[in-house]
């Protein structure tokens, strides 16, 4: 007969999962909306002047680092964009092959290129 702790714990271990496989459902989702549309609504520059004391900083994208393995040259904007915008961001300043991302409009955006309302928390990255 099953000890009440055994089955308990078991079903502890099931919603965990559940939960988790939940979150990189959400995810993965969230990565194809900005490969698809969300990319569309960046705006890549090289006039790191342009974003100076009026944009928020978001992070740095280095397409070198990426656990897909290196960009290429002909990728690489693309990826700045999908990165950006998976993120929050709605602007991108390019130096040679690392981008910052920065969000220059009213507010962060989603993976899909829309205004992110304050009520949403931003996407978490599944693990790798």
């Amino acid at each position: 007969m099953k000890s009440p702790r055994l089955t308990a714990l078991t079903l502890f271990i099931a919603v965990l999962v559940l939960s988790a496989c939940a979150q990189v459902t959400e995810a993965e989702k969230a990565r194809n909306q900005a490969r698809t549309t969300g990319k569309y609504k960046v705006r890549l520059t090289e006039d790191s002047e342009s974003v100076a004391g009026t944009c928020k900083f978001v992070r740095s994208i280095n397409g070198d680092f990426d656990f897909s393995g290196p960009q290429t040259q002909a990728k690489i904007m693309d990826y700045f964009r999908e990165e950006a915008v998976y993120y929050g961001a709605d602007t991108v300043v390019v130096k040679d092959r690392v981008g910052e991302a920065y969000i220059c409009g009213p507010g962060p955006l989603n993976p899909d290129g829309t205004l992110r309302t304050l009520a949403q928390p931003p996407p978490t990255p599944p693990p790798k």
